[in-house]
């Protein structure tokens, strides 16, 4: 039994990340890793399996004769999972985030793996508007299950609805609108008065790709006592990470002057939607809240850390986290072309500066995988042309990965090695 999906226009977020993809690729990739002997059949398999249990695992994105976009079935495109090079899988993962998928590609999603004697790895690289990284790593387990022959409920899952359309009243219509229009203003108001981000130090526009990452890997103790202290401070790790990154992003100006520098952090708004949506199958339901921050030479972590959480709680709360879709023009309206991405692009590229940042959290729980030990899960993603890195971060088991992806040909190895180590020494001073 396969399940099914019926076609449906993209709304505005899954718009937006389809006309993102064009300007400069925004797909993530979700990976397990660990020791064991890897079946690859067994692999092929539960791919295969998945794709018969999850709709958005089964479509491609097609334009119609207007040029609007719609998520179509296309039953049948099966998901192969090619073997990479053991000795530099991660340098291969993140070229291959970036490849783009074309219209009417299907699936929507890809997979690649590593098996070398008795250590594997195992990645999958989803085009951002059938999912996110909650619904990405719910995949996976079934995935890894899979692969390791335990037995998982096959029943094909329903298709969840697009995330506008389980918005809160006061969110949508005439009364978004109308709070859009007050945030808007109100954000004016603050950019007087805190001024524009600087463009980011080291770091210059290109049209050329030549993705990286930096893995950082925290033990039990260090992401246990970051989440003490975290909670001490009254401040989430998200925003002690996004302090660090701040701070090590001001370092690479290496003078004395206050900087004002913008972190926008990816956050799952499934607990602020009017109805229950859970992350068993990939969906979209991820937001953008940015928060604009005046860095000084020697600037204190846990302050700073403190605004961040409380700028971020705030927009998710308080609208402006639901209504980003609406800070700009309404891109599920702009034509799919090249007339349409051409102006999508110069509108990005007039934005203003700020570095990425995602937190997965905690990760439930894998069962017994029979053969297989997972040492680590976690994920990625690159920049846009506009910005200097990409900080995604995973909890597995205790232990914490932070993956800081960047493009080389904008910003140099030395800068985005300076920059990791910086976030590195600052966070383990904090989980000290």
């Amino acid at each position: 039994m396969t399940t099914t999906f019926t076609a449906r226009r993209l709304d505005r977020g899954e718009a937006l990340f389809w006309f993102l993809d064009r300007f400069s690729p925004m797909n993530f990739a979700v990976v397990a890793e660990g020791s064991g002997r890897l079946d690859e059949q067994a692999l092929q398999e539960a791919l295969a399996a998945a794709q018969r249990r999850h709709p958005l695992l089964t479509v491609a994105i097609e334009a119609d004769a207007e040029h609007r976009l719609h998520f179509v079935p296309r039953p049948g495109q099966v998901m192969p999972s090619p073997r990479v090079a053991a000795a530099h899988w991660r340098s291969e993962l993140a070229e291959r985030i970036v490849e783009p998928f074309v219209l009417g590609e299907a699936p929507l999603v890809r997979a690649c793996h590593v098996a070398d004697d008795d250590r594997w790895a195992i990645a999958l690289i989803f085009h951002h508007s059938v999912g996110d990284a909650r619904s990405g790593f719910a995949v996976l387990s079934e995935v890894l299950q899979g692969a390791a022959g335990v037995a998982i409920d096959d029943t094909p899952l329903p298709a969840q609805p697009p995330m506008s359309a389980v918005y809160p009243p006061e969110f949508s219509g005439d009364a978004g609108r109308q709070m859009a229009g007050q945030i808007k203003a109100m954000r004016r108001a603050a950019a007087e008065r805190t001024g524009l981000p600087t463009p980011q130090a080291g770091h210059r526009l290109s049209d050329r790709l030549h993705p990286r990452m930096i893995t950082l890997q925290f033990s039990v103790d260090e992401a246990e006592g970051l989440v003490r202290n975290a909670r001490a401070a009254q401040a989430t790790v998200n925003g002690v990470i996004g302090a660090a990154q701040l701070i090590a992003l001001r370092e690479l100006f290496a003078d004395d002057e206050e900087r004002v520098l913008g972190l926008t952090c990816a956050a799952d708004l499934r607990p602020y939607l009017a109805e229950p949506i859970g992350a068993e199958t990939p969906g979209f339901y991820v937001t953008l809240v940015t928060s604009i921050q005046r860095v000084g030479t020697g600037a204190a972590l846990w302050p700073l850390a403190q605004r961040l959480t409380v700028a971020i709680r705030q927009q998710l709360a308080g609208g402006p986290g639901h209504l980003f879709y609406d800070f700009m023009p309404p891109v599920d309206q702009i034509p799919a072309n090249a007339e349409g991405i051409a102006s999508f692009n110069e509108l990005m590229l007039r934005g203003v500066q700020t570095s990425l940042l995602s937190n997965a959290g905690r990760l439930p729980a894998l069962p017994e995988l029979p053969g297989l030990t997972v040492e680590a899960r976690s994920f990625a993603l690159s920049p846009t042309t506009t910005q200097p890195v990409f900080t995604a971060v995973t909890t597995h088991a205790g232990g914490m990965t932070v993956n800081i992806n960047y493009n080389a040909a904008q910003l140099s190895d030395d800068d985005a090695r300076a920059v990791a180590a910086s976030m590195q020494r600052l966070l383990r001073e904090a989980a000290a």
